[in-house]
Parts: structure tokens; sequence; C-alpha cells
């Protein structure tokens, strides 16, 4: 019998022996007395409906105190105490549905931390680019125009203020479409070496220019992977072009691979400087970065690791990273072997 049943039950009894005592009564009422079989039948009566009412009545005072609770918006209350049978199994289904509000309570309003540390984040990486282009327009409009060299340098810094605005909006338009997942990408076999090697070939110049030695090992054997081509190269250049950033001049990065458990693994090795251990959890966020004067001087937006970390989670694989500071560090991105 289910614990509905069982209530309902044990009020039937309660109401027969109200229903009898009270007939009892009556009869008592209009002859004066009782024989001593009724009384006794009226005494025991009375005392199982006390019985009855008081272990109907407390757990179902706790169960409207948990209800009140939560209609009140104190989620974090529960049924602490053990209550008999069918009470019991109530209760422990109230207290579940108690869990489940106040996870979503604390999801909800994580969701709304987040949302606010978004907005702060983009006004904050906007507002300093839009400064600068105030700040040099001013100066052109009072007189700098004149002074031709002086003003070819501020429309230069006008122009770099712009394309990192526009590199902002495009991250933050990519991200935002991989987050909802607009943007899953087309499946066809994809060969992660010659998606390295194109994105190895495109970002050389900007490391010879710093004489650092890129350098892009053969890959082992390994198939090709269902993937979206132009996601792979991205998830490549935004590591690769992160490795040429942080390095120093005359330093290495090396990009190679390795096949173990079943997943195919991209590795990024660079020689720079490194990332504290503090940094290292989150060094996949939105706009997290370890030296915030430094990324913003070369460029970056803080969204490519989050970029990666979207991409190549949204592929079924894992990126991760170890790094000591003043060393270097290695980007890890593991793809899942398709089955054959």
């Amino acid at each position: 019998m289910s614990w509905l049943g069982k209530i309902s039950l044990r009020r039937f009894l309660f109401t027969l022996l109200f229903a009898a005592t009270a007939a009892l009564a009556a009869r008592l009422w209009t002859r004066g007395s009782l024989e001593g079989p009724e009384a006794a039948l009226i005494g025991a009566a009375v005392v199982l409906a006390l019985a009855l009412a008081r272990n109907d009545l407390s757990p179902l005072a706790a169960l409207g105190r948990l209800a009140d609770d939560l209609a009140q918006g104190r989620n974090k209350s529960r049924i602490n105490e053990a209550l008999p049978g069918e009470y019991g199994r109530l209760a422990q289904s109230l207290n579940r549905l108690a869990e489940r509000i106040d996870n979503d309570f604390s999801r909800l309003r994580r969701l709304d931390e987040m949302r606010r540390d978004f907005v702060a984040n983009v006004s904050h990486e906007l507002r300093t680019p839009l400064a600068a282009i105030k700040a040099f327009s001013e100066t052109l409009a009072s007189g700098a125009l004149a002074e031709r060299e002086t003003a070819e340098e501020f429309i230069r810094e006008i122009e770099k203020s712009a394309d990192r605005m526009s590199r902002l909006v495009d991250d933050l338009l990519e991200l935002s479409a991989l987050e909802s997942g607009q943007r899953p990408g087309a499946r066809e076999k994809v060969s992660l070496m010659r998606a390295a090697a194109e994105v190895v070939a495109a970002l050389m110049p900007l490391a010879q220019k710093k004489q650092i030695v890129l350098r892009l090992d053969p890959f082992p054997d390994m198939p090709d992977i269902l993937a979206d081509k132009g996601q792979m190269k991205q998830v490549f250049t935004n590591l690769i072009d992160n490795a040429i950033k942080f390095t120093g001049d005359k330093g290495l990065v090396h990009v190679h691979a390795l096949l173990q458990n079943g997943r195919e693994t991209v590795l990024i090795q660079d020689s720079g400087c490194g990332i504290p251990a503090e940094d290292l959890p989150r060094i996949f966020e939105r706009f997290y970065r370890v030296d915030k004067a430094r990324s913003r001087e070369m460029g970056g937006t803080g969204l490519g690791l989050a970029i990666v970390k979207h991409i190549v989670e949204g592929h079924g694989g894992h990126v991760s990273v170890e790094s000591r500071f003043g060393e270097g560090s290695t980007f890890r991105a593991e793809f899942p072997i398709p089955a054959a």
C-alpha cells in the first residue's frame, strides 16, 4: 500500500472511532447513564483516537514547517527528525525536493555572478582602447595634425586600438556562438598533422621576427579525426600564437604529437616565461590573464584559451597545461580516435 493509502486508512480509522465515541456520547445524553461495557468502550476509543491524532499531527507539523520554509525562500531547511512510516518517506521526498531547489538557486546565483563579471570585464576591455582613440583624436583635433610625424604616430595608435576592439568583438562573438551551441562545426575527416603544419607555416614570420625556432616534428602514424578543420586550425593558432608571444627572443616553440590510450594528443611546448602555479587552475577562464598589462600590450583579448577549451571539449577532447614559472609551458590538446 502506498504512503498516501496508509494515511487515508489512518484517517478513516480515526473518523470511525470519533463517530463511535460521538454515538455513545449521544446515548449518554439521552439516557443519562451508560452501562459498564459502553463506558469502557468510550474510554478506549478516546485514548486510541488521541494516540492516532498525536501520531498524525506531530509529523504533519514537521512537514508543514518545511513547506512554509520553502515557500518563504529558506531553501536550506530540512526535516532532520525521523518520522514514522509513510511520513518518513514523504519527508525524504520533500528533503530531496528542497535539495534540488537549493541547487537550482545556487546555480542561478553563480550564473548571475558570471554575467555581472562578464559585463564588467567586457566594459573594462573596451574602455581602454576607446580611451586611447578618444585621447589621440582630441590631440589631433587640437592642432597635432600640423606635425606630420606626430600625426602619423597618433593615427597608427588609433588604428592599433581599433584593431584591438575588432579582435575583442570577433572573439566575443566566436565564444558566444560556441557556448550557446550555435556553431557546432562541420564534421569531416581532418589530419591534425596537416592542420598544425598550415598554422605553423602561417605563424613562421612572427616567430622569425623574434628569432624563435618554431619546430614541427612529424606526427606519429595517426588516423584522421572527425572534426571541423577550421576550428582545429583555430585551436592550434591560439596555442602556438600564445607560445610565440610569451617566449623571449631566440627561444623555442616545439609542436609535436603522440598517440596513447586511444587518444591523439598534440603538444605545444615553449621555452617562455612560464605560468605561476596559482594561476594554472584559472588559465582557461574568460578574460583571465597572468600578466594583464603584458597581454594587452601584445594584443591579446583574454579569450583565446577559453575559445580553445570550448572547441576541444566540443569535439569530445580535453585541453590542459603544465608549466613552471620561468621554465616555459606545455599545452596539451587531446582528441578521441574515431571508432573504426
